[in-house]
């Protein structure tokens, strides 16, 4: 006897709330990428206003111990004005810069600190073979040609001393370095060899923009036309 087969299927209704569209997940993915957005800013700017906070709070320990380094420096070697007489010993003097070889400077006496009065008048106009005082380079006070400065440890024997401080310059020059200038001449050779136009200009920039008097001198003259 044949046995027939019945299949029963149940019908059920399928509501459209419930099937997720692909406008749902892109509304979705959008707000949850939103919200992560937002919290990664907010956790940002808690971060910076922390890591501000934090450095005013408490700035660099190297930076406020070289600014107090450098402010104890500057207390051991006081400005000098112009017109400022310093105590001298007899190992000090005050003299000017008349020349600098690499790391030293030369040095020629104006006046000679206590001591032997026989000997006072015998030391001016002496030069002396100096080295600039390491706490000078710390704060970076540059000695230049021209400065006016005070030489102690000096050996009169050897004449050799050591530049401890620098006066106040009343003008400087950058190309070349040199300071307390109150006249410059500027010396260029019409031929051999031959005036560089170039090089002569820049030389009168920098006299015009340091505003002092300046005298310029052609020599050899002879060697060129007349034209010229």
């Amino acid at each position: 006897m044949p046995i027939a087969s019945i299949s029963i299927f149940r019908h059920r209704t399928i509501h459209t709330a419930t099937i997720p569209t692909l406008d749902n997940v892109l509304r979705r993915f959008s707000t949850f990428r939103c919200f992560s957005i937002a919290a990664s800013a907010a956790k940002h700017n808690q971060n910076s206003n922390s890591v501000s906070k934090r450095l005013i709070n408490h700035p660099n320990k190297k930076l406020l111990r070289a600014k107090q380094t450098v402010k104890d420096y500057s207390s051991l070697a006081p400005v000098l004005s112009p017109q400022d007489s310093p105590p001298l010993s007899d190992s000090q003097a005050i003299g000017t810069v008349a020349a600098a070889q690499a790391n030293f400077m030369r040095v020629i006496i104006q006046s000679s600190g206590e001591g032997f009065d026989d000997d006072d008048t015998s030391r001016i106009g002496v030069e002396l073979l100096c080295v600039v005082r390491a706490l000078l380079k710390k704060i970076r006070r540059r000695v230049l040609v021209g400065d006016k400065v005070v030489v102690g440890s000096i050996d009169w024997i050897d004449r050799r001393g050591m530049i401890e401080n620098v006066f106040q310059r009343s003008s400087e020059i950058l190309d070349p370095p040199v300071a307390n200038v109150d006249h410059l001449l500027v010396l260029f050779s019409m031929d051999q060899p031959k005036l560089e136009p170039f090089a002569l200009t820049r030389f009168l920039v920098e006299a015009e923009s340091t505003e002092i008097p300046l005298t310029l001198a052609l020599n050899k003259s002879e060697l060129v036309d007349e034209e010229v």
